[in-house]
């Protein structure tokens, strides 16, 4: 019967130890006492001894290799009389297992050398790990469970960084057969060998964007495409093209009441004011704020909403109030460069418009309609009363004067 016996830590700090010179050959007989080996640890060079009557049948590693600590450095066959006490000792032990298995007190058997969990025995195999080695040295302790075998073995064998993607990419840490520390670029290159994609729980505002799309997906929607002349809107330019859309948009809302409605249950729900969501977005999350009464809001007074908001969106304190109450959506990307597309409509809301990039003096106009709401008749003079409004250079001057 073999004996097995382990690179042993010598000190608090030593993770792993050195072999300096074999004392013993294989084949060798060797007795209780016996020198076998000289250690290096991270402090000292030490004498390894035997506890067991036998003869070495192998030695695992080399003079000057290193091995981490409980890793078995030596197989010893016992002595028909030591292996007949080896297989008492064994007797004993399944059956203190056993009772373990229905005794949950750890005192009781917290003097009992290799105790753990089923689960943990076989998450410790398949990962090369002695934990009876490891709780005589304090390393594991006693029981030990699968959460004592996966965390020695996250903490010795890989670097902070590479803890830290195993975490983000919910790998298992029994995927990695290793006997050295594993750095960050070592399971970077595990995670592009195997193709892993990085999993993200999905946090509770985006599960609310995820409903509020699928709920605006089902919806019976229509598109009106169109131009708009930029000259005043460039030549007022001082407040920005969003304030001005945002004014005109409100101003055009007045005369059209499909576009300040909404559909709650069997009813039609028609505002009194304009009340306008805004697209704005900070890391990777879409808001949507809306500003209430937009038509009886100044220039500046916009303008400061919008500063207010995106102050709010940028820290993520943006409450939920805050966005609801609209009528009609506005999402400007024009800033990017993008010529024209298609924008959501948000929550109830009966429209959006999406504005383009400026291109040689006009700017291009999508709007996303609600054709419960508003039918293409209606949307196409809403379209036409939003260019004229464009071309009045007195609405221009008149608002920049109630300034």
């Amino acid at each position: 019967m073999a004996y097995e016996i382990f690179m042993p830590q010598l000190s608090d700090s030593m993770e792993e130890g050195k072999l300096i010179k074999w004392m013993v050959s294989v084949n060798d007989k060797v007795k209780i006492g016996d020198v076998i080996a000289e250690v290096e640890s991270d402090k000292a060079i030490m004498e390894l001894q035997c506890f067991k009557n036998g003869v070495v049948t192998a030695l695992y590693i080399k003079e000057g290799e290193s091995a981490p600590v409980g890793t078995v450095i030596v197989d010893i066959s016992l002595d028909i009389q030591e292996s007949t006490s080896q297989i008492d000792e064994a007797e004993e032990k399944n059956k203190i297992e056993e009772e373990f298995e229905q005794v949950s007190s750890k005192e009781e058997y917290s003097l009992v050398r290799a105790i753990a969990s089923p689960k943990a025995r076989i998450l410790a195999k398949s990962l090369n790990m002695n934990i009876q080695a490891l709780q005589d040295i304090d390393k594991l302790p006693v029981p030990s469970h699968v959460k004592d075998i996966v965390l020695y073995h996250k903490k010795r064998f890989f670097t902070p960084k590479a803890l830290s993607l195993i975490e983000e990419y919910s790998l298992d840490v029994s995927d990695f057969q290793v006997q050295t520390k594993q750095d960050s670029y070592a399971v970077l290159e595990y995670i592009k060998e195997k193709n892993i994609s990085i999993k993200q729980k999905i946090s509770s505002f985006q599960k609310a964007l995820i409903e509020n799309l699928d709920k605006s997906a089902l919806r019976a929607v229509y598109h009106i495409y169109d131009y708009i002349d930029v000259r005043y809107l460039k030549k007022y330019s001082d407040y920005g093209m969003t304030v001005w859309f945002l004014k005109i948009f409100a101003k055009s809302m007045m005369d059209f009441e499909g576009f300040r409605s909404s559909i709650k249950g069997d009813f039609i729900c028609t505002s009194v004011n304009a009340n306008i969501s805004i697209a704005m977005q900070a890391n990777r999350k879409l808001y949507m704020p809306v500003l209430k009464d937009v038509n009886h809001l100044s220039l500046k007074n916009i303008e400061e909403k919008l500063l207010e908001y995106k102050k709010k969106v940028e820290i993520s304190s943006l409450p939920i109030e805050e966005m609801q109450g609209s009528n009609l959506g506005l999402s400007n990307l024009g800033f990017t460069g993008i010529h024209r597309f298609d924008a959501m409509i948000n929550q109830d809301d009966s429209s959006i418009a999406a504005i383009g990039a400026s291109e040689a003096g006009r700017i291009a106009l999508t709007l996303s309609l609600d054709h419960r709401l508003i039918n293409g008749y209606e949307a196409a003079l809403f379209m036409q009363r939003v260019k004229e409004l464009c071309l009045e250079e007195e609405f221009f001057q008149e608002e920049v004067k109630n300034v």
